[in-house]
């Protein structure tokens, strides 16, 4: 992970929001498993006449309770995961160009007057979204997504 720290050119805060946008976007992918677990066991209720049995009413009601509680998880896990990760990136995106911006400042005018400013000023402000859409779009996913299917693998394990 420090080496991630390195490639995006991320400060210690920003480095510590990024392990945070991590966590926050784990427990969306788990959380997004509670309405799925819930459907599972309301089909189950449901076909609990094909098997001759009769269907638990209370238990309906249960899953019904279950799933609105796993609404309201899932809204909470995605809105913490939001925060987490768009804003504190573009926060830090904003840190990185402000920092470039003061290098820049610091160069001698005859670095400007051999370059290209247009080119220069695209090629710095691409560099610079791309960075944001790695950090905000790619990165806490990809790695909240390989935790996830370990840990969901891990119990479909003991499960089966």
């Amino acid at each position: 992970m420090r080496k991630l720290k390195d490639f995006l050119m991320l400060t210690d805060k920003g480095y510590a929001d990024l392990k945070k946008a991590i966590v926050a976007c784990t427990i969306t992918n788990l959380s997004l498993m509670l309405p799925f677990i819930v459907t599972i066991q309301i089909f189950a209720e449901l076909l609990k006449p094909l098997m001759g049995e009769a269907i638990s009413w209370n238990m309906m009601w249960i899953l019904l309770a279950c799933g609105i509680v796993s609404a309201v998880l899932v809204f909470f896990a995605n809105k913490n995961d939001y925060k987490k990760t768009y804003i504190t990136s573009y926060i830090e995106a904003e840190t990185s160009r402000i920092s470039i911006a003061e290098h820049i400042r610091k160069l001698p005018m005859s670095f400007f007057n051999s370059k290209d400013l247009t080119e220069l000023t695209t090629n710095i402000m691409a560099d610079c979204a791309t960075t944001e859409h790695v950090l905000s779009h790619l990165v806490p996913q990809l790695c909240a997504n390989g935790i996830s299917v370990t840990i969901i693998c891990a119990l479909m394990a003991i499960f089966d």
